[in-house]
């Protein structure tokens, strides 16, 4: 059964470490590649923006479920043009898979264990606990 934790990341953070993944590891744009990715069990981190459609996100959630866990999920706070912009992109993007973070701690930042306590953004975190 897949909870839903409420953590907090300040946003900046996850644009510095986003910009560091874009500069130095791998990552897909786009939900096909994302449900690729998925499906081929070499995405780590999901980031969908907050007018994902819904189809798609049950998409991410399904194939997290059928998995054994590995992936975290994040819901990026703002909508896909910010996203795009955050990657260094001209264009808006709904979701992206992290395969590799390169020299980004961008994993650290968005994992329920490594979340720096008393910033507040109130943004949402889902993990998949056992």
């Amino acid at each position: 059964m897949e909870k839903t934790k409420k953590s907090v990341v300040e946003l900046a953070d996850v644009n510095r470490e986003l910009k560091k993944v874009v500069d130095s590891g791998t990552i897909l744009i786009g939900s096909k590649e994302t449900m690729k990715a998925v499906r081929r069990k070499e995405a780590k981190l999901i980031i969908y923006a907050s007018n994902c459609p819904e189809e798609i996100k049950k998409v991410f959630a399904e194939r997290d479920e059928k998995g054994n866990g590995d992936i975290t999920i994040y819901d990026y706070p703002a909508k896909s043009l910010e996203l795009g912009l955050a990657c260094g992109k001209p264009y808006p993007i709904a979701s992206l898979c992290i395969i590799d973070p390169g020299d980004s701690d961008i994993l650290r930042l968005l994992s329920p264990l490594g979340l720096p306590k008393g910033r507040l953004l109130g943004v949402n975190l889902r993990e998949r606990y056992r």
